[in-house]
């Protein structure tokens, strides 16, 4: 028994070796090696097409929020002080129905917002990184009580604004990285 319990902790140990000496890392994270300076970001408010209020304010404070974690970027309130150019456009948001009960009734809706990106050097002009369709989904249930359901919706749009804007940050940052 207790030399199973070494053996297994051996084997861990050479798993942990293995993956660290073969060079893996995140690629989410700078390695250390690399010390870069942080680079100047304007993120101008988004576009924003579809008829959903103030959701282009939301998607602004919540990209600020996660670009503002990183050490690797400084956000500035000047454009003429920025490196690079951060836009983007909410194209749309719709509500298809996701589940139905036995009278055909929504029971659940699906939101799905399709945005675009561009991060742009901005004294060549050059697109670093650009998606012009990035499509999130968040289901949400449906009830008899009207406002139950427009806090629900609204629990989506903040979740599907969310993801948005983490998955904004990594490309970002990713792009970042190797323009460097």
């Amino acid at each position: 028994m207790h030399i199973l319990k070494i053996s297994t902790l051996t084997a861990c140990l050479a798993l942990l070796l293995g993956l660290t000496a073969c060079g893996y890392h995140n690629p989410n994270v700078l390695p250390e090696v690399r010390d870069l300076p942080p680079v100047p970001i304007y993120a101008p408010m988004w576009r924003n097409a579809t008829s959903e209020l103030a959701l282009e304010v939301q998607a602004h404070n919540a990209i600020n929020d996660w670009l503002a974690q990183s050490a690797r970027i400084i956000l500035v309130a000047d454009e003429d002080a920025a490196d690079y150019v951060l836009e983007g456009r909410i194209n749309s948001v719709r509500y298809p129905g996701f589940s139905y009960d036995t009278t055909s009734a929504a029971r659940s809706l699906t939101a799905i917002m399709d945005a675009g990106a561009t991060l742009t050097e901005r004294a060549s002009g050059r697109i670093v990184w650009q998606n012009p369709s990035i499509k999130l989904e968040e289901t949400y249930n449906l009830s008899d009580s009207i406002s139950q359901n427009d806090a629900n919706k609204r629990q989506a749009l903040h979740n599907l604004v969310d993801n948005l804007a983490e998955q904004v940050y990594l490309r970002v940052l990713r792009s970042l990285t190797r323009n460097q």
